[in-house]
């Protein structure tokens, strides 16, 4: 991977040249199929990735067949930091939503990466700090809001950093349901009541969101 592309990653904007340099040298590309495990909860950690290519899940199993997905993963984003900050083990799972590609950092150049790179440390800390104030919100919004709030803000979460207007993703109600860490009927209830108002509209995996400022309306303090 050259330093043109690394450039283009935004993980990579705000890092010198010597650290983009170091990441280089140490940091190795690894290609994940659709549906391939990158790492299961409770596998003791050994490696730091860097996102590349493709869309990343990160979950956990609730019981047999429930699931709560933290988050989905693109091109800049990382993962796996916590357990080589002291976790030890894994404390979710991740899978390739889609063929994906990884720049894969050792555990040991990583704790070199953290003691040598003030650049790297901040924007590592920036972004767990926004993880945690999500989780937050998540917390929140389970405790404090009804499905279609709860729906809403999701769908807003999940769009991230796309135009305030209208926009469409691809996204099936078991993989809404697992995000929101509920089932899947009353997920369908919601999206039904939101595709009524006119808010979104729904069709064959294809989520398109008619009115942000509406959607944003329901989503209120959930969001």
């Amino acid at each position: 991977m050259s330093v043109k592309m690394l450039r283009n990653v935004s993980f990579f904007k705000v890092l010198g040249q010597r650290e983009i340099d170091r990441i280089l040298s140490i940091a190795r590309t690894r290609r994940y199929r659709e549906g391939e495990m990158v790492f299961h909860k409770a596998d003791i950690g050994r490696n730091f990735f860097i996102v590349k290519s493709g869309r990343i899940k990160v979950f956990a199993a609730i019981g047999p067949e429930k699931r709560k997905t933290f988050a989905y993963l693109k091109k800049g984003d990382f993962l796996g930091e916590m357990s080589l900050l002291g976790g030890k083990v894994r404390s979710a799972s991740a899978q390739a939503v889609e063929e994906s590609e990884l720049l894969v950092i050792s555990s040991r150049n990583f704790r070199e990466l953290i003691l040598r790179s003030p650049d790297f440390t901040l924007k590592l800390l920036h972004t767990l700090v926004d993880r945690i104030n999500k989780c937050d919100k998540e917390i929140e919004s389970m405790l404090f809001h009804n499905i279609l709030g709860r729906l809403a803000a999701a769908i807003m979460n999940l769009a991230g950093d796309k135009p305030s207007g209208r926009f469409t993703m691809k996204m099936s109600q078991t993989e809404i349901a697992d995000y929101m860490g509920t089932t899947r009927v009353p997920v369908c209830r919601a999206v039904n009541t939101l595709k009524r108002s006119g808010v979104i509209s729904y069709k064959r995996g294809e989520l398109s969101v008619l009115d942000m400022r509406r959607l944003r309306s329901i989503a209120g303090g959930a969001s």
